[in-house]
């Protein structure tokens, strides 16, 4: 029985795909949602300052992230579903397999990245992390079609 759905959102069109699908099935089974954002570690974080040129790229990741947040946490609480919304910071698939444990989740939902390559669809580090170390079923939801 499924009791507790746990899907980890970025800014991403898959993620918010997934978001929508794992509320569905939240609401249709009658189980609570964990809304799980995680908000790079401080070595990706620099990375990510010397690939883009951006400043202080953890506090801009933290605002969107918070931001998808909120939005996923009101959509599935319209929809009658009991949420939780949670801001993580560290390793991504770390955080959200750590997550998955703390809230008992049944099921771990994530978007599979909308990067496209010649002929197979692109599956993240983090989504083969999730994978491979899971202990409970996950599903990978397709991005949205173009």
């Amino acid at each position: 029985m499924i009791r507790t759905i746990l899907v980890a959102v970025n800014d991403s069109s898959a993620a918010f795909r997934a978001a929508t699908e794992a509320t569905g099935l939240c609401a249709a089974l009658g189980a609570r949602l964990v809304a799980v954002g995680v908000v790079a570690d401080h070595a990706r974080a620099e990375r990510l300052t010397s690939v883009s040129g951006l400043s202080d790229p953890q506090a801009r990741q933290a605002t969107a992230i918070a931001a998808v947040l909120r939005h996923v946490r009101s959509a599935a609480e319209g929809a009658g579903v009991e949420t939780r919304a949670c801001c993580l910071s560290g390793r991504p698939a770390e955080q959200v397999l750590a997550e998955a444990r703390r809230s008992s989740a049944d099921l771990i939902v994530i978007g599979r990245a909308d990067r496209h390559g010649a002929g197979m669809p692109y599956i993240g580090t983090d989504a083969q992390r999730i994978l491979e170390f899971a202990a409970v079923p996950v599903l990978v939801v397709p991005p949205p079609e173009p």
